[in-house]
């Protein structure tokens, strides 16, 4: 077992990650394991462990928890909320922390105002607030659309999982550069194979439509 060095904790980042929204829930967590133990990152990679990562922010293991890759893959398919004997939204959770991150990577422009560099968290929330976006939360990447879809079989890089998952992850400018985006063809074959009923062609409307309303041009790009 590594021996903690003191001079590395910040006793203030668990309450840090609880002011950001959806991270309050991580003053409740006891550390008992549930979620890990419903968690499919974990078949992928044992490394992606919530309840360590959880347990270091607690600890206040601030750069351990800050350069971990999980917070970004957490896929929101809340079997561990189910299961978290204190309710703990995990995703949220995750999501106050990949945020942390973000404001320690705040840079100032030429005015002098504070700015994200290359990631914008309002761009998820622009296409929810587009009816046609509005199932966007609902999704947890579980790649049952992509399995399925014949725009897959002209190129392996099409993807509508990747496509959602960037758009959560405020990936922005890659969106609007996916050719996916475009040539998604509305058979809704993904749309009756997704167990969330999340109607992909829709989505991919509202990112077509949102582009347009803020002038991209791929040419530009």
């Amino acid at each position: 077992m590594d021996v903690i060095d003191s001079r590395k904790v910040d006793p203030s980042f668990k309450f840090k990650i609880a002011k950001e929204e959806g991270g309050e829930g991580i003053l409740k967590c006891f550390a008992c394991g549930a979620c890990t133990a419903r968690c499919p990152e974990m078949d992928v990679k044992p490394e992606w462990n919530a309840r360590v990562i959880i347990r270091k922010a607690l600890l206040g293991l601030k750069e351990e928890v800050l350069t971990s890759e999980f917070f970004w893959i957490c896929s929101a398919h809340y079997g561990c909320l189910e299961k978290c004997p204190q309710k703990v939204n995990v995703k949220e959770v995750m999501n106050a922390v990949r945020d942390a991150r973000l404001l320690e990577e705040q840079t100032e422009d030429f005015t002098g105002k504070k700015t994200k560099k290359y990631l914008d968290m309002d761009f998820k929330y622009t296409i929810t607030q587009n009816k046609a976006g509005k199932d966007l939360y609902e999704c947890f990447s579980c790649g049952t659309c992509t399995a399925g879809c014949p725009e897959r079989e002209l190129d392996s890089l099409y993807s509508p999982r990747k496509v959602i998952k960037n758009v959560l992850l405020g990936m922005k400018d890659p969106v609007f550069c996916n050719k996916f985006v475009e040539i998604c063809s509305s058979h809704h074959r993904c749309f009756t194979q997704c167990p969330q009923g999340v109607e992909i062609p829709k989505l991919m409307n509202a990112i077509k439509n949102i582009a347009m309303k803020e002038g991209y041009n791929r040419t530009t790009k």
